[in-house]
């Protein structure tokens, strides 16, 4: 599908549009893109490091960095995570890895801190910062026992010999590689891509761990609509970017390349709703390019999805006022990168307190409870009379020091963070702010509340969980939410806020209705 050369308004709006996204969030310096090739390198260096000092001369022990996500895309900024993969002997095993490894990391190497090995997640890493760059290191194990130095990661004959965790991790770079190749202009689809994931984290649906989508989904998101309008100026991609997305029929999967069978891979198991009922029931299928083809967005439910949806059409909407009035500066763009309203939509907030002994602490035991609310979301969006469950993806911290009623007596956590739930009641169970409407409203997820503590959070989920590690789990009104959640002016700035989000909800409703003057 093609639209023929941009117009001069494209250019002109592309032109405001970039702009804006490079002061929202400018790319990184010669310095700070030294430092990351600084920080790959001494990454090599460790692990080569380990490596001789675990299996001596007698193997031939050497590992291959292997880069993927935003960084393989050219797209990362000066705060972005380096993804790297390990590949690794194939007589290193995962629990060396996870295991020597990381110790080595953690107590022999200086540079190297807030390390976590997440050994239970669907992606297994090692995250840590080394000389403060966030890296989230993937192990992968070859099939041979010498582990060439340039792998050829396009060919499917990488992937025979290894086990069903390896070929995950791997994909990371395969994908990303195969993108590239996918699409038809690279420089298109970069700024692209960098402006669908500012707009994405700023609007905080950018979060797969949540239930929401990962890079890998926006970026083939963002590559299918590349392949659609291969001539379009940025804007004007970005702009049907949204309104594609904002009327796409789901579960209608989004494919940028053709599924296809790899008989030397046979028992790898990839994306086939037409041979695997669980496939059937993914709500947002987004397929990844190359062999296995996955689903990316496999943790999207029915409420994250409703909130991607009311995301897309918002930007549609932004885009097609400023498409009507002609306008392309960059100030205006500024209203499609607004934060969330997350704080100030709802009535009804499930607030999830997590306490550590210090921010190292708070960092682990945070990863793993964010690994977990996904499931607290998914029982709610089955409660009644709850109608729509909508969940916060980044650990809030405190803007104001905490309360003595906060923190409790004889509390010695030093460290303390918050994740949140919005959700909302259908209108037969809330007809006015009386007490029955409020306490149903808290009642209906005390159940789910004790069943989560319980399964997800109780004792022994966590090997390396610490006394200090506490979450605590209560259910707030908007006006019964602590003062040190509000930044940016504080609570009264954040009712000023409300209220002007409760009347353009109004006004959007009266139009809808063709009632508005």
């Amino acid at each position: 599908m093609d639209v023929g050369s941009p117009s001069e308004y494209d250019f002109r709006n592309t032109n405001g549009l970039v702009k804006c996204l490079n002061a929202i969030a400018q790319l990184p310096t010669p310095d700070e893109l030294g430092a990351k090739h600084l920080a790959i390198n001494e990454v090599q260096r460790l692990v080569d490091h380990w490596l001789r000092g675990a299996f001596g001369s007698e193997q031939e022990a050497t590992a291959t960095l292997l880069l993927g996500g935003s960084w393989h895309l050219k797209v990362g900024l000066a705060d972005s995570d380096l993804d790297i993969v390990t590949l690794l002997p194939s007589f290193v095993t995962s629990e060396l890895f996870f295991g020597s490894l990381f110790e080595f990391l953690r107590d022999d190497a200086p540079c190297v801190r807030k390390i976590v090995a997440m050994k239970k997640a669907a992606m297994p890493i090692l995250a840590f910062q080394l000389n403060g760059i966030r890296v989230d290191l993937l192990f992968a194990r070859y099939s041979q026992p010498v582990v060439p130095k340039h792998v050829p990661i396009h060919s499917d004959q990488v992937l025979v010999g290894m086990d069903a965790t390896s070929i995950r991790a791997l994909s990371v770079p395969r994908v990303a590689s195969l993108v590239l190749e996918l699409v038809p202009n690279g420089s298109t689809f970069r700024s692209c891509l960098r402006i669908v994931r500012l707009w994405a984290k700023r609007r905080g649906v950018y979060s797969s761990k949540a239930g929401f989508l990962g890079g890998i989904s926006w970026t083939v998101l963002v590559a299918f609509v590349c392949q659609m309008f291969p001539k379009a100026a940025v804007s004007s991609v970005v702009h049907r970017f949204f309104a594609i997305f904002s009327s796409w029929r789901w579960p209608t999967p989004v494919l940028i390349s053709k599924p296809y069978e790899a008989p030397e891979l046979e028992s790898c198991a990839q994306w086939s709703p037409q041979r695997n009922l669980h496939d059937r029931s993914h709500v947002m299928p987004i397929i990844t390019p190359g062999f296995p083809a996955v689903n990316s967005s496999v943790n999207v439910n029915a409420s994250t999805l409703r909130i991607l949806q009311e995301e897309f059409a918002r930007g549609k909407q932004i885009m097609d006022e400023m498409q009507a009035k002609g306008l392309s500066s960059p100030a205006v763009w500024h209203k499609l990168f607004a934060p969330t309203e997350f704080m100030v939509r709802y009535d009804h907030y499930v607030v999830v307190e997590l306490r550590a002994g210090d921010e190292d602490a708070l960092s682990e035991w945070a990863n793993f409870v964010a690994s977990r609310t996904r499931k607290l979301v998914e029982t709610l969006q089955h409660t009644s009379p709850i109608e729509s469950v909508h969940p916060l993806p980044e650990l809030v911290k405190p803007a104001l020091p905490l309360s003595s009623s906060s923190s409790g007596a004889g509390d010695t956590s030093d460290a303390c963070g918050y994740f949140l739930i919005g959700y909302t009641v259908s209108s037969s169970s809330q007809r006015a702010l009386t007490p029955e409407p409020v306490a149903a409203a808290e009642s209906c997820v005390l159940p789910a509340v004790r069943y989560f503590l319980g399964t997800e959070l109780g004792s022994g989920c966590l090997a390396e969980r610490t006394a200090s590690m506490r979450a605590e789990i209560a259910y707030k009104r908007w006006d019964e939410l602590p003062d040190e959640l509000f930044a940016h002016g504080g609570r009264k700035a954040a009712a000023g806020e409300r209220a002007r989000f409760i009347l353009s909800k109004a006004h959007s409703l009266n139009v809808s209705f063709g009632l508005a003057r």
